[in-house]
């Protein structure tokens, strides 16, 4: 596929076409009416590469090509135990001869979290854990500190979920590609769009991205983990770093576009339920239907918990008359090729129990 139309964000804003990128995507992700529902479409970003999928491969294409420039071998990324962030990294790092390390903190077991660390170790990633936050930051800190006095450089951190300034320009170009596929008439332009809300880049750079498409859209951003971590004062400082990133490169990315790129996000905390990854009834009732309108997969962490606000929404006749688009972040892929499943006594002992 020509390169302006997987990067259209290049046509729009030239100053920024410089940004390297690995060339993970596969193409654009289709869209498709979610089943038989009325006025409600698919943005399969699941289908964004063809071994591993999800949203995090559009911040990973940018966040990969960014450490290669840099001269970097290995990366640090953060998660829970079963990160589609750290196996997205360790898979399509590999893939570029770039040695992944892992640091995962603890969470409720789910289905996927076998996959997972399948595809990391499939990888070659490191993985490690701890049981806290401040200790993942001091382990990781110890590691970057041994690679630099063995190898003489530090190795490239990635934010968690890959939610930093270049990592957001995946999603703003995300939102040009959804502008150009309402131009193209495979959908009406949406008045709500319906995403997973955690480490934040990916609304980030959706709403920044919507302002400057011109786009009307506004996003549902449902809350899948605790509130402590995905903030409106973290958010509005994620945007305003992307802002001091890329102004001096375009002037659109101004201030004002900020502002109003933060002004279309409504947050949604009502279908978290108590713990990340835990999934309460609503959460069960809507990976069934999602998965019997579209024979997509999806998983407790994210997308349930997202697909529960739009259905609550849809049931409740809060969408009458409106266009609604669901953002689908999950991997399509489960297993890639070649992958086999991990056993205990393949994994660190610390993840041995989700197995």
């Amino acid at each position: 596929m020509a390169d302006s139309a997987l990067y259209p964000i290049f046509d729009a804003h030239p100053g920024l076409a410089a940004m390297p990128r690995a060339g993970l995507l596969q193409g654009q992700t289709p869209v498709e009416p979610l089943g038989d529902l009325p006025g409600v479409f698919l943005k399969r970003d699941d289908l964004t590469a063809a071994d591993y999928g999800g949203n995090k491969i559009r911040k990973l294409d940018f966040l990969l090509a960014d450490a290669r420039e840099r001269g970097r071998r290995e990366l640090v990324a953060f998660g829970y135990a079963g990160s589609n962030f750290v196996a997205a990294t360790a898979w399509h790092g590999h893939k570029l001869g770039l040695h992944t390390t892992g640091f995962l903190l603890p969470q409720v077991n789910a289905v996927y979290i076998a996959d997972n660390l399948s595809v990391s170790l499939a990888a070659g990633a490191t993985l490690r854990t701890a049981p806290s936050t401040t200790r993942i930051a001091i382990a990781a800190i110890a590691h970057s500190a041994s690679l630099l006095v063995t190898q003489g450089r530090w190795p490239y951190w990635i934010s968690p979920g890959g939610s930093s300034p270049i990592g957001v320009l995946g999603f703003i170009n995300a939102a040009y590609e959804l502008r150009d596929q309402v131009a193209a008439g495979l959908l009406p332009e949406p008045d709500r769009l319906y995403v997973a809300y955690s480490s934040m880049g990916t609304v980030a750079g959706l709403a920044l991205g919507l302002v400057l498409a011109g786009m009307k859209t506004r996003i549902a951003a449902v809350q899948v983990v605790d509130t402590a971590m995905a903030t409106p004062a973290k958010l509005a400082a994620l945007v305003e770093k992307t802002r001091r990133r890329f102004e001096p490169m375009d002037a659109a990315f101004s201030r004002a576009a900020c502002a109003r790129a933060l002004g279309r996000i409504d947050v949604r905390t009502e279908f978290f339920g108590k713990e990340y990854a835990r999934p309460t009834s609503a959460t069960k009732v809507a990976i069934d239907r999602f998965q019997a309108a579209s024979g997509a997969r999806a998983d407790t962490a994210y997308s349930g918990k997202a697909l529960a606000g739009l259905f609550h929404d849809l049931d409740s006749g809060a969408l009458a008359g409106q266009t609604a688009l669901f953002w689908h972040t999950f991997n399509a892929h489960g297993l890639p090729a070649g992958v086999t499943p991990v056993t205990a006594g393949d994994v660190p002992a610390g993840l041995r129990h989700y197995l």
